[in-house]
């Protein structure tokens, strides 16, 4: 049994490390690539600032190569993120995001192909309504569905 001075050190240096893992994770940084004229890809680039999620918001005229080159060409929607070595294509839900950073899985990473309506940035977001899939390494897979719980 420690004594309880180096019980306490023992403590702080434990909740150190969970606080330091919470601010990596909220701080990590992500760019999305949208066109200058798309109204809803402004708003889901605010939706993310306000979930906590520090996104750098890029204009480019044609996202196509960056679809290409980050793997969601087959699964595109009107803007292409890249957080945590991941692609995020569309108007995904903050929750999955977090769930595939936590998780970490060997996937290129998850999309919500198109625009639909009840999605964050579209309209009201109608939590647990959205598809989410995954990006797979093999663009001729089956889409696969990415379970956020």
């Amino acid at each position: 049994m420690l004594p309880a001075r180096s019980r306490h050190l023992v403590r702080l240096a434990f909740a150190g490390l969970l606080l330091a893992g919470s601010v990596a994770h909220a701080a990590t940084p992500a760019v999305l690539y949208k066109t200058s004229t798309c109204g809803c890809c402004t708003s889901y680039v605010t939706y993310l600032r306000e979930q906590g999620i520090e996104v750098d918001a890029i204009d480019r005229d044609d996202l196509s190569a960056i679809k290409t080159e980050h793997g969601s060409s087959h699964m595109a929607s009107c803007h292409t993120m890249r957080i945590g070595g991941y692609t995020v294509e569309g108007h995904v839900p903050v929750a999955a995001i977090r769930k595939m950073l936590r998780d970490k899985p060997a996937i290129v990473g998850i999309s919500v192909p198109g625009m639909p309506m009840n999605s964050p940035g579209m309209g009201p977001e109608i939590k647990g309504t959205l598809k989410v899939y995954e990006l797979s390494r093999d663009a001729s897979a089956a889409p696969k569905v990415f379970s956020v719980e």
